[in-house]
């Protein structure tokens, strides 16, 4: 299956400061995983999900994510960063990014805190 980022909608969450499209869900990825392409442009809200583990990697720009108690990381082009499921984290910056879940995303899965 071959997927265009370009060629899906893009989804505005002014909440948190950026842009989406969904390019695998639950369907698409049978429920194993899903991938989003993301541009931030600010600050995402603290949140946690108990249900999945979720892995960013940056495809162009830099920001800062604070995951768990660590200290804040600086993140940029071509780095990875693992989010375990259940660990509160934040992260804010200028940049474009593939967020993969497994299991895949649900609506309802991101606790805001």
């Amino acid at each position: 299956m071959l997927i265009r980022p370009d060629e899906m909608p893009e989804i505005e969450e002014p909440s948190n400061d950026l842009v989406m499209r969904r390019l695998v869900d639950a369907e698409t990825g049978d429920g194993d995983l899903s991938v989003t392409w993301v541009r931030l442009a600010g600050r995402h809200r603290r949140l946690r999900t108990d249900r999945s583990t979720r892995v960013y990697y940056v495809l162009e720009g830099e920001g800062r994510f604070v995951v768990g108690g660590e200290p804040e990381a600086e993140a940029r082009t071509g780095d990875v960063i693992v989010v375990p499921r259940g660990v509160a984290y934040a992260l804010a910056g200028d940049l474009t990014y593939l967020v993969v879940n497994g299991p895949a995303f649900q609506s309802g899965d991101d606790v805001y805190e």
